[in-house]
């Protein structure tokens, strides 16, 4: 197929909830191919403006029953890889008993292989077959985070279809993390060279099947002039403390900086962003201002914090409140003095914007598998205590040193390019770069 030919193919594009939504939708990532595009969206979003002809947008949920059909095949995948990765024997490790005992025998080899392809079967969806192929698509793209059934039964239904999907990855740590691709998408559309590099090496993607996308939702950051800064969502000095949904006694380092800024006088106060989500504790983790002199709680946050009871929301997915504005976060993060946080993607957005991050690494003696054991452990985060604006706090003791301008924690080391985690060429022209890569997987597909 000559690339002359691929302009008025549709591309049909995966909306399965709220984040993708406001990540794809909101951002005018889709703006370069937006007369191409076809939608298949969640029923739960269907008061959210598209920007399309109703006639391009289909309403398909993709059946509880059948993606928890997928979830057992994660799960299962989980067990029997447990001992040959660290984070699938992290994952085992949150099954109640009962599922402890079933996944350690389906996950035997025969009993495993018999169970996938009953499972599998069971999970095909006609309906959404014949949905696909009501709209004939020239091309999927499937934003994901590689572990939701409706992801692998749509590549699925491309392959039958001999239709090319794009598996648009959605998070940082997606493939080096996630799990095992049950069905292996024709391409992928990464961040960057070190997403290329995961997917190559953890999932055995070829490079040349392997495209860099960036991430629209940093496109705001690489555009941002200094002179034109928008105003602070608050009316005082403040550094931003980023929760995480992983076990962290993140009270506990709030309080200590707390006592730190009133020892020193500090005319600062701690801008505290938890999780939308976190996983239980052996801790207090409920914040109540109260109990704090210069610490509160980011003025979003009060909607979603602590209403879900469980860590995973994946039942809630299309609520807003999860979500604040886009608009909301340059303002927040440009205005900050400086970030504090364990592991969170928020680290590319403080290294895009230049501001200084207290990275959080220390063992806080109550969690064992708590932000330490993710900085020593997780691939993904390999290499950024070299970036240049990255501060590591290794020690419980070493929270005083953030507020010593001598700098004490600066290590010496190579400098890393934060453009090796995230693209700022591709994230900085998304869509014209979507735009390129969809033609060009057109122009290859036979």
């Amino acid at each position: 197929m000559k690339l002359e030919n691929t302009q008025n193919n549709k591309i049909l594009f995966v909306v399965t909830n709220y984040w993708q939504y406001d990540n794809y939708i909101n951002t005018q990532a889709l703006e370069d191919v937006k007369d191409r595009v076809y939608f298949v969206v969640d029923p739960e979003l269907s008061n959210m403006n598209f920007n399309v002809p109703k006639e391009r947008l289909f309403f398909y949920a993709y059946p509880g029953k059948k993606d928890t059909l997928h979830r057992h095949i994660f799960n299962m995948n989980s067990w029997r890889l447990r001992n040959k990765d660290i984070v699938f024997w992290l994952r085992s490790l949150l099954f109640k008993p009962r599922q402890r005992l079933a996944y350690r025998i389906l996950a035997l080899p025969v009993i495993y292989q018999i169970t996938r392809f009953v499972f599998l079967q069971k999970a095909k969806d006609k309906n959404l077959f014949d949905l696909i192929k009501k709209i004939n698509p020239s091309i999927i793209l499937i934003p994901s985070h590689a572990f939701e059934g409706s992801t692998f039964e749509t590549i699925r239904i491309a392959r039958k279809m001999n239709i090319p999907s794009l598996m648009v990855i959605d998070n940082w740590d997606t493939v080096a993390n996630k799990t095992v691709f049950t069905f292996k998408p024709d391409y992928l559309g990464t961040w960057s060279r070190q997403q290329v590099d995961h997917a190559f090496s953890i999932k055995g993607m070829p490079k040349n099947k392997s495209f860099i996308l960036g991430a629209p939702k940093f496109t705001k950051y690489l555009k941002f002039i200094e002179s034109n800064r928008p105003p602070s969502p608050y009316p005082f000095r403040y550094a931003l403390y980023v929760g995480i949904a992983e076990v962290f006694n993140e009270l506990g380092a709030l309080k200590m900086l707390d006592n730190e800024i009133e020892k020193r006088k500090l005319d600062l106060k701690i801008v505290f962003r938890p999780h939308i989500t976190q996983h239980a504790r052996r801790c207090p983790d409920v914040f109540f201002e109260y109990d704090f002199k210069h610490v509160v709680i980011d003025n979003p946050a009060k909607r979603y914090y602590k209403r879900s009871a469980y860590w995973d929301i994946s039942q809630d997915s299309v609520n807003p409140i999860y979500y604040p504005d886009h608009s909301y976060y340059l303002p927040l993060l440009s205005n900050m003095e400086f970030m504090i946080s364990p592991q969170t993607t928020m680290i590319l957005e403080a290294a895009l914007l230049g501001k200084k991050n207290y990275l959080l690494a220390y063992d806080d003696g109550l969690h064992r598998f708590g932000p330490k054991f993710i900085f020593d452990n997780c691939v993904f985060l390999n290499g950024v205590e070299r970036l240049l604006n990255v501060r590591m706090v290794r020690k419980m003791e070493d929270v005083e040193k953030i507020f010593d301008p001598s700098d004490p924690l600066k290590e010496e080391a190579e400098p890393l390019d934060v453009d090796y985690l995230i693209s700022k060429e591709a994230s900085a022209n998304y869509s014209a770069n979507l735009k390129k890569v969809i033609d060009t997987i057109l122009s290859r597909w036979k």
